[in-house]
């Protein structure tokens, strides 16, 4: 298919990567215009704008940090909404408010074009590897025209419902993971400062009704005291709001995930947001550096 892709952050590099090895013909736009020469030598081309990478395209895949870079990406400079032709798919991989996906869809369509949610798991490695899930919202068919190039790029894709729909059980999906990930650091801590070393806690735990995405993750994090971002803090705080809000907006009152949020916010305000998730853990005097319980 022809592909345009704006995005070349963590996960967009790995999912252009795995589009043009599958033969995709592929075109990219990044704002930061460096992170694009490593795909100009993977034999994609290199445009100047969102539009100009548009033209021609089939499909327009999005992975943006949030909802004011899609809106920019669709209405600023060079962007998309005076480039689409009837025919082209817009692809948002980014995780945005269902609310603001509903209205830039309609603003797509204004256009002629089609719009999909599809907003993917997996992490960073998940996006280099091609194992990404990706959970796709928009009509049948367009999810049909569009098998091709989400199969490029992920192992499970489940079309989940309509436009926006997409967004939600992004929002759910990571919502469930950051409460998880604060439930294990305090699990952790408990048998960490009984004395218990880290891998006898994994190897049961894995076993066990405790084992999840989160804990794994925490724990190899923790081992290595390894703080660079597959995912950042300041991206599980913002998709955190965007659950909250979403709940709000249903009349839900939610109280862990309130806590939880606020847990992540805290370390943001400490200037960790561009660290990984993990380091939320640091609230935790010594789980995460020297002088607390012992990890080995």
């Amino acid at each position: 298919m022809r592909v345009a892709y704006v995005g070349l952050g963590i996960m967009g590099r790995g999912m252009v990567g795995n589009l043009i090895r599958a033969g995709h013909d592929v075109t990219v736009f990044n704002r930061t215009a460096e992170r694009a020469a490593p795909f100009r030598a993977m034999g994609a081309r290199v445009a100047a704008s969102p539009a100009a990478a548009a033209a021609g395209a089939e499909v327009i895949g999005l992975c943006v940090t949030d909802g004011a870079a899609v809106a920019a990406v669709l209405q600023g400079e060079g962007g998309l909404l005076g480039a689409l032709r009837p025919g082209q798919f817009v692809v948002d991989h980014s995780t945005i408010s269902p609310a603001d996906t509903v209205a830039f869809a309609r603003q797509v369509a204004d256009n002629g074009a089609a719009w999909c949610d599809a907003p993917v798991t997996g992490g960073d490695r998940g996006a280099r590897e091609g194992t990404l899930t990706i959970m796709v919202g928009g009509e049948a068919d367009a999810f049909a025209r569009l098998e091709p190039y989400l199969q490029a790029m992920g192992r499970t894709i489940v079309h989940v419902g309509a436009v926006g729909q997409g967004q939600v059980v992004k929002l759910v999906n990571n919502f469930i993971g950051g409460v998880a990930m604060v439930g294990a650091a305090e699990g952790l801590l408990i048998g960490l400062s009984a004395g218990v070393p880290l891998d006898r806690i994994m190897a049961v735990c894995t076993a066990g009704s405790a084992n999840s995405a989160s804990l794994q993750l925490l724990a190899d994090r923790l081992a290595r005291a390894d703080v660079l971002p597959g995912f950042s803090l300041s991206n599980r705080l913002k998709d955190m709001d965007l659950a909250m809000d979403a709940a709000r907006r249903q009349g839900l009152a939610l109280p862990l995930g309130a806590l939880t949020a606020e847990l992540f916010r805290e370390r943001a305000g400490a200037g960790e947001g561009d660290l990984d998730q993990s380091v939320v853990a640091r609230r935790y005097p010594g789980l995460f550096g020297d002088g607390g319980p012992a990890r080995t």
